[in-house]
Order: structure tokens, then C-alpha cells, then sequence
């Protein structure tokens, strides 16, 4: 059976989008692609539906018959080009699968397991190990409480301990008896390969387990490939365990529905072995966001399942913190600005900015994301250096590639690359791309069945190139030249150019055109990947060449009047456009609000005595409910009550005076 047509679909929480793969004179390319609102929620519950929307859509703009008069997506592929030989899943979609981890000691087997999760959506609320000083009793009410969807249990090298991992897998079985579920949670054991058939006998009837290889073989050695396939196949059973038409949508697909993620590191480990480079890829999403890269050989995944642009925006508000935020804004916000808006965008996720001022609350959230997610990425591939804030650690990268709408659909091509620039601070020459298409979560499934269409689709300009960027280090000044750039192009026209420090320039070069740069540099300090000059053949793409001025780290001014006009200024030069002029009202501290106490006066002496003084709202006393105890929200912290225009002091004598 040829595997000559794919069809990829994903499953993002905004959108669904599809991707119609064939050869094209002997070679595989991407013919069509399509995108729809996915449907996994309220009012239709069901992901084929969207699925269906947009496939039939790719039938449109090719004239193929993709489905079935049902609806099924027809394989493998017939006569007259009726549909493909391969269809393929992928999603983000829902929340990640609660996980407890247990095994023999954090350092070890817990640590590669916990590793082995990375590249699946995967939340581990808790950890058991023999280390653990809580009681038998602790242990079951923990695993029972934390309520998981998977239990994952690892431990003793290969001919090394047993009786300790036997004793968990018996706690755990005692555990799952405990708990009223359903679907009991799953387990996959990746310990001690002589004990599976004692842990098969334990867990027998109770619940669906999946075996994997050892993940800590040795104590020197690591292999968490094998346990992160099986986690991605126990995702595709959750994913259809809980509806929303994943299960009809598995049943098609040839490999079922896989997690995205682990296309990532799929992808980096491809590119990084290709051109020998550090590669990074991140993908913001609504809900998830995702980075991986392959840098001095060590690849590794990152997943913030806390952390996105739509659903979880409220929650990256809580995880990157407001000084963030509020230091990529041009304007004054308070806590109660920001917060209002990102929870805007968790109730709308889809909703994409109108005006300046939410344009510029959706970028800065976008950039602490990123710059929060690299600060928990970079350990995993870099554990050599100890990074903290130490920035001048930030390895070469020679290629970035982005994904996510808030990346990839700003409009503005130099606006993307200004965006990946702000929030990574990459150093030397690094290649810009984007994942428009959203082409890396299927290239990374497929490299699983066909390695070679992967190759000739990403080399055939599936990815967006943004361009070429060179970034300064040090503390250029403003206003003064630090760069002299020289680009040479194929048929030998040169172009020399005098830049300035704090700008961010955008030099012409065409997608595709190769050329040789050479930049060199001026004034004390002031680098390119660690040299005075650099000579490098680039690629050009729609933004050019990039040169960044700006420095690293990055000088972001603390005056809030000199930093909103460096951010409209860095906008401006990315896009071209004339600076946004930011209004008067938008710099100045709105005035403080003095409370209105109404004063109630009394009408004559004797009431006076009784009603006392007028009593102000922070003087009074919490206002007592049904049981004599003041309202609280479940922190236990005062809630305010409804106010009404007389002080409490007097309303509760006035009705001492009712019969």
C-alpha cells in the first residue's frame, strides 16, 4: 500500500486545520490547506463536525473528494483521485491529563519519568518516592485526592531493586479501590522490566496499563523514547474516553489522536541534526504552550499547560506575574486593567484586538509568555551553566521558528520577527521562520510512517521565512552608529548601509534570495555572537534581513514616558508605519476617588444619643449573615456587601425602635 496522499488535521482549542500533502513531479509538497473553528464545545460537543467543515473546504479548492456521504474521510486513496492513502490526527484540545508520578528516588527514575511527560499534556499533580516522609496512609489519601487521569510508575534498574517498586504498584492498586471514578485513572510502568508480569497480575481488572521500556536502564543511563510513544498512545485513549467525537475521530486516523507536542521535539531533533545549529521552536496557543529545541545536541520539550493567549490567558496573567506585562505597555495600567482584560480573553478566547491599547496588552502577554516559557525551557538544554537571570548564558541559535496565531497572524511580517526578537534576545545570526500553515504538528506524526515526505515538505518552503536577524550585544547608544552592513547578492550588486543603536532595521532582500552579509561594529563592548564582526550568507524572506540595535539584554527604559515612546518606536520600525502617537490621557495617573459617605443627621438630641456617630464604610463592622458571622469567599477573606445610602450604626437602631 503506497502512502503517496496525507491528510493531517489538528485540533487547536480555536482552531481546526487541515493540510493536504501529495506528490507533486516526484515529490512530496503541501497542495492545500484549511482552517475552521473548532467545535468541541458548547452547543455541538463534537470535533468531527468542525473536522468535516474544513476537510470539505480542502475539497473545494482541489476538486478531490475527501468524504465520504456520512462524513468519513475516505481511505486509502482510489480511482480518479478519491481520497488519500493516509489520514492523520493531532490536538491540543482540552485540559492535559492529571498525573501522579511514583517511583524509588527523585534523582533517578522520578526524574526521567518526569521527563518522559514533557513532550505529552501532561500536569503532574504529585510525586511519591521512597524519600517520602509521608505515612502509607498520607500516600493513598494523596494518589486518591489528587483525583488523576494516569498513574505513571517507574523505578529499579534493569536486575536491580524490586521489592520497594512491587510494594508501590500494591499501594496504588489499594489506592484506585479507594477512589470513585468511572474510568479508573490508567497506569504505565516504566520500571524493573522483569517485574511486568507481577505488576500485570497487581493491576489486572482494575484498570488499563501500558508497559513501557525502563527509563533509567542503568543508574549512568536514560531512555525515555519508548515511555513517551506509550504516554502519547495513553493520551489517545483519554482523549477518546472523554468524548467531544474524539473517539469516531481516532477510529479513522491511523495512528489515533496524537498530542502535538511531541511533534516539536520531533521536528527539532530533525532540524538540529540537519544543519548542526540550535534550534528553537514555540508555539503559543489558547491554552498550551509549548517550546522545544535542540541545542548542543540535547533535545528536550517544555509544556506550560498554565500558560496561553486565549483560555488560559487569566492563568499566564497568575504565572508570569502583572510587572511583566505591565512592562511591555506604553501606557499606565492597573492590576485591575490587566487582569480585567485577560479575563476578557478567557471568557472570548477568540476574540483578536481592535485598538492600539488591547493590541499592545495582547503583545505583552504574548512576550512574557515566551520569555517565561525560555526561562523554563533553557535548564533542560543548557544544565551545564546555571542560568537564573544570568542572560549572557543564552547559547547561538541558528534558527527560531514560531507557531501560534499570536505569532504567526500579526499581518506584519516584521511585527512577528520584532515579537520573537523582544521575547528570546537571541545573539548572533539566527533565521527566522514561522509555522503559518500549521504544518510541524503533522510533519511530526508523520515522520513516524514517512520520513522522507517530512523532508521534502520542510525543505519545499512549508515554513514561513521571515528572514535573516543579526542582533547586537552590549549597550549600543541610541542615536549614535554602531553597525556598518554590507549585503552582496548573487549577481553582485552591494548595498551599504550605517545603522544607529536602539532600532530595529528591516534591509530588503526577497523569500529566497540568497546574499553575504558582512556587519561590523562600533563603539566599546559592542559584539555579534561574541566577535567585533561577522560575515554570513543569509536568506532573505518578507521582512528582509533584520538587523536588531537594540542590545542585549534588551534596554527597556524604566520611565514610563521614555519607555511608551521606545515600544511605538520599535513598532514603527518593524512595520514601517509612523509612530502611534500615545494620547496625554494614556501617560497620566488617573486622580484618586474619594469615598461619598452620605451623612444622615439626626432630628433632635434624644436620637442623636441613640444613633451615635455617623460610622464611615472602614469603620464598620463585617455585616452579619444568617449565623451571626460575616460573608467570606472561599480564601476567607471579607467580601464587600451591597452598599445603601445610610451608615449601618443607624439603620440597626432605627430598627430597635420597631415594635
Amino acid at each position: 500500500m503506497s502512502d503517496n496522499s496525507i491528510l493531517a488535521v489538528d485540533f487547536g482549542n480555536i482552531h481546526t486545520r487541515a493540510l493536504l500533502i501529495d506528490l507533486v513531479e516526484g515529490a512530496f509538497r503541501l497542495v492545500a490547506r484549511a482552517d475552521e473553528r473548532t467545535t468541541s464545545g458548547f452547543p455541538t460537543n463534537d470535533v468531527g463536525i468542525g473536522m468535516r467543515r474544513v476537510i470539505s473546504k480542502l475539497s473545494a479548492q482541489t476538486g478531490r473528494k475527501l468524504l465520504t456521504d456520512d462524513g468519513r474521510v475516505i481511505t486509502p486513496e482510489g480511482n480518479d483521485r478519491v481520497g488519500v492513502d493516509v489520514f492523520l490526527t493531532t490536538t491540543s484540545v482540552g485540559r492535559p491529563l492529571r498525573t501522579v508520578v511514583i517511583g524509588l528516588f527523585p534523582e533517578m527514575s522520578i526524574a526521567s519519568m518526569i521527563r518522559a511527560t514533557a513532550g505529552t499534556y501532561i500536569n503532574v499533580v504529585d510525586v511519591i518516592s521512597v524519600e517520602d516522609r509521608r505515612t502509607t496512609e498520607e500516600h493513598l489519601n494523596a494518589i486518591a485526592l489528587a483525583d488523576p487521569d494516569l498513574i505513571a510508575i517507574a523505578g529499579g534498574t534493569e536486575e536491580g531493586a524490586t521489592t520497594p517498586i512491587l510494594e508501590q504498584a500494591r499501594l496504588t492498586r489499594l489506592a484506585l479501590r479507594l477512589m470513585h471514578r468511572a474510568l479508573p485513572p490508567s497506569i504505565i510502568y516504566a520500571g524493573n522490566s522483569a517485574l511486568r508480569p507481577q505488576i500485570a497480575a497487581i493491576f489486572e481488572g482494575a484498570t488499563q496499563i501500558f508497559f513501557a521500556d525502563n527509563v533509567r536502564p542503568s543508574l549512568l543511563r536514560e531512555n525515555i523514547d519508548d515511555a513517551r510513544a506509550k504516554l502519547a498512545i495513553a493520551f489517545d485513549s483519554f482523549t477518546e474516553q472523554r468524548g467531544l467525537g474524539f473517539d469516531e475521530v481516532g477510529f479513522q486516523a491511523r495512528l489515533g489522536v496524537l498530542p502535538n507536542a511531541q511533534s516539536y521535539e520531533t521536528i527539532a531533533r530533525y532540524l538540529g541534526a540537519a544543519t548542526r545549529k540550535g534550534v528553537l521552536l514555540a508555539d503559543v496557543g489558547s491554552a498550551v504552550s509549548t517550546m522545544s529545541a535542540s541545542v548542543n545536541g540535547v533535545v528536550s520539550t517544555t509544556i506550560r499547560t498554565d500558560m496561553g493567549l486565549g483560555h488560559q490567558a487569566d492563568s499566564a496573567l497568575d504565572a508570569v506575574g502583572l510587572d511583566k506585562v505591565r512592562a511591555w505597555l506604553p501606557f499606565i495600567a492597573s492590576d485591575e486593567d490587566i487582569r480585567a482584560y485577560m479575563l476578557n480573553k478567557t471568557l472570548r478566547p477568540g476574540t483578536i484586538p481592535q485598538i492600539h491599547r488591547t493590541l499592545y496588552m495582547e503583545h505583552a502577554l504574548l512576550r512574557a509568555v515566551l520569555s517565561t516559557l525560555l526561562k523554563s525551557a533553557r535548564p533542560l538544554w543548557t544544565p551545564e551553566v546555571a542560568l537564573d537571570d544570568q542572560r549572557e548564558a543564552m547559547p547561538p541559535l541558528g534558527q527560531i521558528i514560531g507557531a501560534g496565531s499570536g505569532i504567526t497572524g500579526t499581518g506584519r511580517p516584521g511585527m512577528t520577527a520584532m515579537l520573537l526578537l523582544d521575547a528570546l534576545e537571541p545573539v548572533g545570526v539566527t533565521r527566522l521562520q514561522a509555522d503559518a500553515n500549521a504544518l510541524i504538528p503533522a510533519m511530526g506524526v508523520l515522520a513516524r510512517i514517512n520520513p522522507t515526505a517530512v523532508v521534502q515538505v520542510l525543505d519545499a518552503g512549508g515554513l514561513e521565512d521571515i528572514g535573516t536577524a543579526i542582533s547586537l550585544e552590549g549597550t549600543p547608544r541610541p542615536g549614535r552608529a554602531v553597525a556598518v552592513v554590507t549585503i552582496t547578492t548573487e549577481n553582485g550588486g552591494a548595498e551599504k548601509h550605517t545603522l544607529e543603536g536602539g532600532k530595529i532595521y528591516l534591509l530588503p532582500l526577497s523569500i529566497g534570495i540568497t546574499a553575504k552579509v558582512r556587519v561590523q561594529v562600533r563603539g566599546r563592548g559592542l559584539t555579534v555572537g561574541g566577535r567585533r564582526g561577522v560575515r554570513a550568507e543569509v536568506v532573505g524572506g518578507s521582512a528582509g534581513v533584520i538587523i536588531d540595535t537594540r542590545g542585549r539584554p534588551l534596554p527597556l527604559e524604566i520611565n514610563l514616558k521614555a519607555r511608551a515612546a521606545q515600544i511605538v518606536g520599535w513598532y514603527a520600525d518593524a512595520t514601517g508605519d509612523a509612530p502611534f502617537e500615545i494620547p496625554d490621557a494614556w501617560l497620566t495617573p488617573p486622580e484618586p476617588v474619594e469615598a461619598n459617605v452620605e451623612t444622615v443627621l439626626p432630628r433632635d438630641a434624644a436620637q442623636q444619643d441613640r444613633i451615635g456617630s455617623v460610622v464611615t464604610e472602614s469603620s464598620k463592622p463585617p455585616r452579619r449573615g444568617m449565623f451571626g458571622r460575616g460573608r467570606s469567599d472561599q480564601k476567607g477573606a471579607p467580601v464587600p456587601m451591597q452598599q445603601n445610602n445610610e451608615p449601618e450604626g443607624e439603620l440597626d437602631d432605627l430598627r430597635s425602635l420597631l415594635p
